[in-house]
This record gives structure tokens, C-alpha cells and sequence, in this order.
């Protein structure tokens, strides 16, 4: 809270001043001693006109903190975090992804590499220590350069298996991306409903306290019985845990998203003003297993590495095939003039039962575990989609419901209530019900919201497309 600006401080000191005249309009003036002796109807029908207008500072007071609740804490001159302006600070900054992008890069150079064959070598030879003949003659020296060269075949394999490597790495890099994203999409969400349900309480107790001072006063006159003002005590007192609890959420909520944008732990995340609206589903339910199983960046790196396992299987293959060792001398010092010496040498596989037999069966095997691993990594994703999906559907109807229903029903049940004990009809403990039973509501809401978008990314990172009308990212 302490990234707060001053015009919103100004704004939370006017909604409780006018909480607060609200609730002495209508705790001191309903039960003057003279009314008190009154029926209800007739308390209905004889409320001072301040009554009345104690409420209705009493109903624009809990708006507007309710929309004091919406509001997003920004500095002056400071550019707040939005979804999209989140993401783009994380891909830029988050030193995993930076990890996996030099890793995928390292990959892909490598491919040309595998199509080059062996350094040439070049050497120098010079007779010593000749017979007598040989020392009549002169000693001879020549130069001389040989290449070594594999199978041809075997620079296509390796070229295929690398390539498949460099794939796998790209695939890990985008799912790295999906990570991060999810990650900070939904500890963006938890800030703000973390920051959203503490000034709701710290609203809350504003209004207990207030209560329980009118309380207390009305107990000295005689209006109102102890328990009354007990009972506010102890509401006051829950109220002052669930906000020390809260604000531990909170804290815990900016060092994780923190974290994500390579920034200090201690950092107070400065959020945009706009409030954070629920995300919309833009892809049917039948249509998401479909493209989770075409662009599942999981899946598709298992199928690099299938590729990558078929590639080194044929290798393995070629291992039969001879490799050649090319060689051109030529003498340079007493020696016949033209005189030169080429060679080709060529390797035999003539321990294949112990060698080459054994590295197809070995690269067999592991084809056949890159198989077996996609399969595995298959059936997982459809039953995690399939979970996922059911979920977010869930969540989105809660969402839904507490916007659509549930923070209205508790918002009026509040101010019946309001009304009710004003004109007499209902007892403290009725109001106090009521009060508790909205921010729970109001606080309900904000939870579903971040456990909403939590579901929701997380789907998406498993997918590998954008099915909401949250941000995706840049490649």
C-alpha cells in the first residue's frame, strides 16, 4: 500500500469521512430515549429526517468505497504495469529466458558444424640418420597433406540429428516463454486482487470502528445492550488479523511477480490505473484439446527429440559404411622431379558384433524410449487439458456470478439491513452480519478473479496458443 499516491489517500480519507457521517446520522438519532419507546412501525414511521439522510450518506459511503476498493495504486510520473506492459518487461528482462534463447542459438550454429568434415593435416618429413649409400645420395625431404572423410551419409545423419537438437531447444525456449508468461500474468492478477481484498479490510475496519464507538455510546444511554458492543469488539479485532494476514499475502504476491520481472524483491510493483477486468474466453471448449495437441510446445518437442533419436538411429546404421583417410606427398630435395605419392585409405568393420552391432541396438533403444516418452507426454497433455478446461469453465461462471449476482444480492441485503435496524426492525448482530457477509463477497470475488487466471494461463501454456483475451506475448 505504500505506492499509494497522494490524491488516492485523499480519496480513502473522504470515503471514511463520509463513512463516518453516515453511521453517526444513524446510530445517534434512531434511538433517541424518547423513541426508543416507540413500536417499530411507528419508528418506521417517525424517523427524523436526519435518520433518513444518515442512510443515504450511509449508501454513497459504501459505493464509494467499493470503488475506492477498484482502484489501482499508481506513482506520479511513473508508467503502471499492465498485462501487456508485464510481459514485455519480462521477456526482455527475465534471465531464464535470456538462458534458454542462448541455448537455442548455441543449437542452431552447431547444425553447420556436422556437414563440415575434419580438419585437413599438413606435415613435413626429412630423412636422418642414412647409410652410406643413402648420404651419398642426399638426404630427401618432402611435404605432405592428408583429409580425413566419413561416409558421406554420416554428415547427412549428424546434420539431421543436430538439427533435430536445435529444434527441441527452440520448443523448450517457447515453452520457457509460455512459462514465464503464465507466471506473470497470474502473480500480475494476484497483486491486484491481494491489494484489492487489503483496502476492502482496511475499509472494513474504518466502519468497526466507527460502529463500535456508536456502540459503546448507545450502551452508556442504555439503548442498546452490552453484547452489542462486544460483539463489535470482537469484529474489530478479527478484522485487525485478516488485515495483518493480508498484507503478508500481499508482500508474498510482489516478491513472486517481482521475481518474474528480474526486478528486487523488496520492489513495490507500480500497477496501471485501469482496473484489471476478467478475462474472456475467444475459442470453444470442443476446439481446445484439438489445438493443444497441434501446438503443444511440450509435444512438440518430444517430437523433435523422436526425430533427433531417428536421425542418430540411422547413424548408427552407417556405422557399417567405410570412412577414408586421403593422402598426397610429394618430395621436394633430391628427389626425381615430378615425383609425388597419393594414397586412400578406407576402414573396415571388422569388430561389427562388438561394435557397430551393439550402436544399433543401443540407438534403437533410445528411439524407441523418445516413442514411448511423446506417447506418455501425449496422454498427459489431453488429461491436463481436459482438466484445466473444466476448471477455467468453473471459474468463469463463478466469476460471472459474483459480478452478475452476488456482490449486487449482498450489497442490498447490506443496506436493508441498514435500513432495518434504523427503523428498529433488526438487532446489531443482523447489521454486523450483513457488513462481514459483503466484504466476504466482495473479497470472494477477487480470489476467484486471480484463481481464474491462474487456471486460465496455465491452460495456455499447456495448449501453446492464445484462448483468452489476454495477452500472448511476442515471439
Amino acid at each position: 500500500m505504500s505506492a499509494w499516491t497522494p490524491a488516492f489517500r485523499a480519496n480513502e480519507k473522504k470515503f471514511v469521512a463520509c463513512h463516518k457521517r453516515a453511521l453517526r446520522s444513524v446510530f445517534n438519532h434512531e434511538y433517541d430515549p424518547p423513541r426508543a419507546m416507540l413500536t417499530a412501525p411507528d419508528r418506521a414511521t417517525e424517523a427524523p429526517e436526519s435518520v433518513k439522510t444518515g442512510f443515504i450518506w450511509l449508501f454513497a459511503a459504501g459505493l464509494g468505497l467499493w470503488q475506492l476498493s477498484w482502484a489501482a495504486p499508481v506513482e506520479p510520473g511513473k508508467a503502471g504495469l499492465g498485462p501487456q506492459e508485464a510481459l514485455r518487461e519480462a521477456f526482455s528482462a527475465n534471465p531464464e529466458i535470456a538462458a534458454f534463447q542462448a541455448r537455442s542459438e548455441a543449437e542452431r550454429s552447431a547444425v553447420t558444424l556436422q556437414y563440415a568434415p575434419a580438419n585437413p593435416r599438413f606435415g613435413f618429413m626429412r630423412e636422418m640418420n642414412l647409410d652410406r649409400e643413402q648420404e651419398e645420395m642426399g638426404p630427401m625431404s618432402s611435404w605432405m597433406v592428408s583429409q580425413e572423410l566419413m561416409f558421406p551419409g554420416k554428415y547427412f545423419a549428424m546434420g539431421a540429428a543436430q538439427g533435430a537438437r536445435a529444434d527441441a531447444a527452440l520448443e523448450d525456449l517457447r515453452a520457457k516463454r509460455l512459462e514465464i508468461r503464465q507466471k506473470v500474468l497470474s502473480g500480475l492478477y494476484n497483486v491486484y486482487s491481494a491489494r484489492r481484498m487489503l483496502s476492502l479490510l482496511e475499509a472494513q475496519r474504518e466502519t468497526l470502528r466507527e460502529i463500535a464507538r456508536s456502540a459503546e455510546a448507545r450502551r452508556a444511554t442504555g439503548a442498546v445492550p452490552q453484547q452489542d458492543e462486544m460483539k463489535a469488539h470482537v469484529e474489530q479485532t478479527r478484522n485487525e488479523n485478516e488485515i495483518i494476514l493480508q498484507a503478508q499475502e500481499v508482500e508474498e504476491a510482489e516478491a513472486m511477480l517481482n521475481a518474474s520481472l528480474n526486478r528486487l524483491p523488496s520492489e513495490k510493483p507500480v500497477l496501471a490505473a485501469e482496473a484489471l477486468k476478467a478475462p474472456k474466453l475467444t475459442v470453444g471448449k470442443e476446439e481446445i484439446e484439438t489445438l493443444a495437441l497441434r501446438n503443444s510446445r511440450v509435444l512438440s518437442s518430444g517430437k523433435a527429440m523422436v526425430k533427433e533419436a531417428g536421425a542418430m538411429r540411422s547413424l548408427s546404421l552407417l556405422s557399417y559404411a567405410p570412412d577414408f583417410m586421403l593422402s598426397y606427398r610429394r618430395p621436394f630435395v633430391n628427389s626425381v622431379p615430378g615425383a609425388s605419392v597419393f594414397s586412400v585409405e578406407a576402414t573396415i568393420p571388422l569388430w561389427f558384433f562388438a561394435r557397430q552391432t551393439s550402436e544399433v541396438s543401443s540407438a534403437s533403444s533410445r528411439l524407441i524410449s523418445a516413442e514411448k516418452n511423446l506417447e506418455a507426454m501425449t496422454r498427459e497433455v489431453q488429461a491436463q487439458v481436459r482438466s484445466l478446461v473444466a476448471k477455467v469453465e468453473s471459474y468463469d461462471k463463478v466469476v460471472k456470478v459474483y459480478e452478475s449476482a452476488l456482490v449486487p444480492q449482498a450489497t442490498v441485503t447490506l443496506n436493508s439491513s441498514r435500513a432495518a435496524y434504523g427503523a428498529g426492525r433488526t438487532g446489531f448482530l443482523e447489521l454486523l452480519d450483513s457488513e462481514r457477509s459483503l466484504y466476504e463477497v466482495r473479497m470472494g470475488y477477487y480470489r476467484s478473479l486471480a484463481r481464474f487466471v491462474e487456471v486460465l494461463t496455465e491452460l495456455e501454456k499447456i495448449s501453446g496458443v492464445s484462448l483468452s483475451t489476454l495477452p500472448f506475448g511476442e515471439e
